[in-house]
């Protein structure tokens, strides 16, 4: 739970942020379209021309032509379902056609990766979308909801890099391999909720579950020696962080809620990271001493903020952190790693710079996910920022997609510093 040693306040009703709840109720209620007719698009018309683009010859041109008809595809897929709910024009039959034009481009995808990707890990994911699938045909719960549609979106668009070889040192097995296990995670979490076995209660111990699986997809990243995925899956883990707060707030938890959020956060933003960097420094002989001292430091400084706060739940304000969140510490650790992985002494000053703002418990840090959730243009400017960051670390200059993530982090971090000069600069003069 991404509220990090605050005590858990009111959130605003709803599932998702009543900016964007209203904008996608005009959304759908203006748009003059039949959700069946959007279905019917997405089969016979999107679907084989992705397919054809996908199977046919590569012409130079249109090598990369499958990717935005897949963009194109999942922003049909998402205006289906959103005006078929705002103009309150659901049906068992359109609810179930929506879900099986989905399985051309998923199959042949799966297909076309079992080369790449172990086949028993692909018939799984296959058979837990069946499964899911069947279970809403019986009327046991939906098959969707956010946070499915953005990982299996996300795993559907590194498989068609996959499968179209994109040059690029973000796109690998290693790293698709872990993202589907998480797809899998998530998909088998519904399942059991639909099945009534997952009681609410335990849906935010489930997500602090995801985060602790990324954390250990990060240390798996960094023992391959891809500091880069090791941060992607860090963040991935942050998205975790958040949800499962949002869930407990909303559903409540388990009286070891707290402490599976808590041993969640600690691997993935301490001990991934330090691992990361003791991994780094390794060599024929073991691991070296530059690296072992930062790598450890690093790590207890995380746990001891992380501990520090678990005993101290009552005290501070909800809607700020106390020191920098252990979730930038990590973001700064491991970027700094991979940007400055020839150079340990700055790399070192980096970790040092992390550990202190985590420490410095006078500096009041805004609590982004509620920021987000309270205000619509924070969260879309996150959200284009975060989908420009992955295009330029995909197709471009991965190196400056990492440093502008690791600027981003920097500037949060001494934000109250910055504001403190000002207030004294002010009194001064």
């Amino acid at each position: 739970m991404s509220t990090q040693g605050n005590p858990p306040s009111p959130k605003p009703s709803g599932r998702w942020p009543e900016g964007l709840m209203a904008f996608e109720q005009r959304l759908g209620q203006m748009l003059p379209l039949s959700p069946n007719a959007i279905s019917s698009l997405k089969l016979f018309v999107i679907a084989p021309l992705f397919l054809l683009a996908l199977l046919a010859p590569p012409l130079p041109w249109a090598r990369l032509l499958p990717i935005p008809l897949l963009l194109l595809f999942g922003l049909l897929d998402y205006l289906d379902g959103l005006i078929a709910r705002q103009q309150d024009r659901e049906t068992p039959f359109g609810r179930i056609y929506d879900r099986l034009t989905d399985y051309p481009i998923l199959l042949a995808l799966v297909w076309l990766s079992v080369g790449v990707l172990p086949a028993g890990l692909l018939s799984l994911k296959v058979g837990l979308d069946v499964i899911l699938l069947a279970l809403f045909a019986l009327g046991r719960g939906p098959t969707e909801n956010r946070l499915r549609t953005a990982i299996n979106f996300l795993t559907l668009l590194m498989l068609l890099l996959l499968v179209l070889d994109v040059n690029s040192r973000f796109i690998t097995g290693g790293g698709a391999r872990v993202l589907l296990i998480l797809n899998v995670f998530v998909t088998a979490f519904v399942i059991l909720r639909n099945l009534g076995v997952l009681q609410k209660r335990f849906i935010a111990d489930a997500l602090s579950a995801g985060n602790l699986l990324c954390g250990f997809g990060s240390m798996a990243m960094a023992w391959q020696g891809r500091l880069d995925l090791s941060l992607v899956f860090l963040m991935l883990g942050a998205a975790f962080d958040g949800l499962d707060g949002a869930a407990a707030r909303r559903y409540g938890s388990t009286r070891w809620g707290v402490f599976s959020d808590d041993i969640a956060d600690g691997v993935n933003y301490g001990i991934a990271p330090g691992v990361a960097i003791l991994l780094h420094f390794r060599t024929p002989a073991g691991i070296d001493m530059e690296g072992l001292v930062i790598g450890l430091a690093f790590i207890v400084f995380t746990i001891s903020r992380l501990v520090f706060f678990t005993l101290n739940k009552k005290s501070g304000d909800p809607e700020y952190f106390r020191g920098v969140p252990s979730t930038v510490g990590g973001i700064v650790v491991l970027s700094s790693a991979f940007l400055f992985r020839h150079q340990p002494a700055l790399l070192g000053f980096m970790v040092g710079i992390a550990c202190a703002l985590m420490v410095t418990f006078d500096s009041r840090y805004r609590h982004l996910g509620r920021l987000m959730a309270a205000h619509r243009l924070v969260l879309v400017f996150t959200v284009l920022g975060g989908l420009l960051l992955f295009l330029l670390g995909t197709f471009g200059e991965q190196p400056l997609a990492i440093a502008m993530i690791l600027a981003v982090a920097l500037a949060y971090g001494f934000l109250p510093t910055v504001f403190n000069f000002r207030e004294v600069w002010r009194a001064r003069h």
